[in-house]
């Protein structure tokens, strides 16, 4: 995902990163960088070409993809870990986002294994 190049949506990017298990409002991130929310939002559309809460929402999805393929934590601590606790819209917007759930992309993940295993 790229940052753009202005340190301060680096920095709130950084923060986004930092607070995935419980993501900060933009409110506080704008405040974080000394920015009114709107000027924060302009900002880091201009900077990302999306909006605060749209990319800190992609990049806990990609967070939780990299979790669910590579730990072995439960599907439910996956989308604590994300930030996420509504189970049905994190299977449905982690869907949207990468075209199969979360059980599913892990037993495709652990098929894979098992085939080079037996090879």
């Amino acid at each position: 995902m790229n940052c753009g190049d202005d340190i301060r949506v680096r920095h709130v990017v950084a923060l986004m990163e930092e607070h995935r298990a419980a993501p900060l409002p933009v409110e506080q991130l704008a405040q974080a960088v000394n920015l009114s929310a709107s000027q924060l939002t302009r900002l880091f559309r201009e900077q990302t070409g999306s909006s605060p809460a749209r990319f800190a929402r992609e990049l806990r999805l990609q967070y939780a993809y990299e979790l669910v393929q590579t730990s072995f934590l439960s599907i439910k601590q996956v989308m604590a870990a994300a930030g996420w606790n509504d189970p049905s819209h994190f299977s449905r917007d982690f869907k949207r986002q990468f075209g199969v759930s979360p059980k599913g992309l892990r037993g495709l993940h652990r098929s894979a294994d098992a085939a080079v295993e037996h090879v």
